[in-house]
């Protein structure tokens, strides 16, 4: 199997494109996710991403589609369980559904897990085998790989790394939980945080940003960048409840590397320099002292790659165990 069809569902955006095997990427092509418009209508729309890129690509019905989506979700049985940041899914057999309107085998995988593969095939990790990646984007998803495999537990659920609570009197976070890595760096959470700077006046710069619209994550990161003092004091307390809860799994996976990446981290070292400094504080010193933090290199495409990664791992069968060779 030379290419696959790599499908990136999130919850912004569906992008799709065909990857080869040696990482190239060609007929990529973008829609916005519209899930306010229902499951049908999201389908559809990656039905009709997969038949653009194959009619680009002249691919044959053998060619298999890899799709990453939110979790949880079983890769095995195919289904999305639960996506918290969109209307709508619960329990929705996405694979099933994409198998029978396109005729193409699809293998379907978490997206942070799949992030985590596609560093390991074709990015920053690449030849790695003991690694934690992070996608910071609307919500927080990861993937942890240790010695070359993938950890998902044994419904393939895990591992929902922006779940893990860092502060039982935290804010609660879409999941339904309390103090969520995700309730404090996700794109929502970054926003809210944003919001209580304008409303509490002590940021007339982020304010003109946003305008009249509403505060997103990337006009914090933004403000930042400009030297806003509230915004990098949003990007400093998100970064060390990240250092918090990444040093749990520091101390028990004792990993090599801690990819970051998603929109997110386009703070760049506004982000990154208060995680390498308060992950030390808060894991075995030991441990910490041995990891090292960079930042993805797939930037935008992480998700195509991390899609191409299942899909060629998996073999021929859809929910096999996920090895690095």
């Amino acid at each position: 199997m030379d290419a696959v069809i790599a499908v990136d569902f999130g919850a912004t955006n569906l992008r799709a494109a065909l990857v080869h095997r040696d990482g190239t990427l060609v007929h990529h092509h973008m829609t916005p996710t519209g899930a306010r418009d229902g499951v049908l209508a999201v389908v559809e729309r990656i039905v009709r991403l997969v038949d653009q890129v194959a009619r680009e690509a002249g691919v044959e019905r053998s060619v298999p589609v890899g799709v990453v989506a939110p979790g949880p979700l079983e890769p095995a049985s195919g289904v999305v369980l639960f996506a918290p940041n969109l209307v709508g899914w619960q329990h929705v057999p996405l694979r099933q559904l994409l198998e029978e309107r396109l005729g193409r085998r699809v293998v379907l995988g978490n997206d942070g897990n799949g992030a985590a593969l596609g560093e390991a095939l074709f990015g920053a990790a690449k030849g790695c085998r003991h690694l934690i990646h992070i996608m910071l984007g609307t919500g927080v998803g990861g993937g942890i790989i240790s010695h070359g495999q993938l950890v998902e537990g044994v419904h393939g659920l895990g591992t929902e790394v922006g779940h893990v609570p860092v502060d039982p009197n935290g804010p609660r976070c879409h999941c339904g939980g309390v103090g969520c890595i995700e309730a404090y760096i996700g794109g929502w959470a970054l926003a809210r945080d944003g919001e209580a700077l304008i409303s509490s006046g002590r940021s007339e710069f982020l304010r003109e940003l946003a305008g009249d619209g509403p505060v997103t994550a990337a006009h914090v990161v933004e403000a930042a960048q400009h030297g806003d003092a509230g915004a990098r004091a949003i990007l400093e307390g998100a970064a060390r409840a990240l250092a918090a809860g990444l040093a749990g799994l520091v101390n028990v996976f004792n990993p090599q590397l801690i990819v970051i990446g998603g929109g997110v981290a386009r703070a760049g070292d506004l982000l990154l320099e208060p995680l390498r400094r308060w992950l030390p504080v808060y894991a075995i010193h030991y441990i910490a002292e041995h990891v090292e933090v960079r930042r993805s290199a797939l930037g935008d495409d992480t998700g195509l790659y991390g899609a191409a990664a299942r899909a060629f791992l998996a073999g021929e069968g859809a929910g096999a165990e996920i090895r690095l060779p």
